[in-house]
């Protein structure tokens, strides 16, 4: 353990056993929003909200989608999403064309940088490289909830015909968690 974190638990441990409850840290020693968001996400689920009010997750990851949203503490934010029952290539030199689009209906990736803004509750992401040309050199507002090791994402959605929002939720990857 790094000798500033060892003292920092023995502090507040000790605020907890003199006063019998704990203090929150001043405002000045709060963790931001920013550094809480660094780190790995592992996707939990997709959710399409329809204008008939039914519901369906994002045909691009399926009922099974997996994924993962990373923040690096530089600014820098990646994102991979696909539907793990996307056909499989019998020949991974000579796709089908059906191979092909499945694989490419399947899958969402982009990265490049990313913004915070706190008094919003939305992070932006700033696409530099993406699996659709025409995302590159957008800003995607990302209206977020956090709560712990969960981040969702969930906003209206203006551009798809019967589709009126979505919802999107991570999990926090914890290195004892993956092995």
């Amino acid at each position: 353990m790094n000798k500033w974190v060892g003292i920092g638990v023995a502090a507040s441990l000790g605020i907890i056993l003199s006063t019998g409850t704990a203090q929150a840290p001043p405002a000045s020693k709060r963790v931001s929003v920013r550094s809480r968001l660094v780190g790995t996400w592992e996707l939990v689920s997709t959710e399409d909200r329809l204008t008939d009010g039914s519901t369906r997750n994002y045909p691009e990851t399926g009922p099974h989608g997996k994924g993962f949203l990373i923040y690096t503490a530089d600014g820098y934010m990646c994102a991979q999403l696909m539907n793990p029952d996307r056909l499989k290539w019998k020949d991974e030199n000579k796709p089908t064309d059906a191979e092909k689009i499945s694989a490419f209906e399947g899958f969402i990736s982009y990265c490049g940088k990313y913004e915070v803004n706190d008094s919003e509750a939305a992070v932006y992401h700033l696409p530099e490289t993406a699996w659709v040309p025409d995302f590159v050199g957008t800003k995607q507002k990302r209206p977020f909830t956090l709560r712990g090791d969960v981040l969702t994402f969930a906003g209206k959605v203006t551009n798809e015909p019967g589709v009126e929002s979505y919802v999107i939720v991570w999990r926090k990857v914890r290195a004892s968690a993956r092995r």
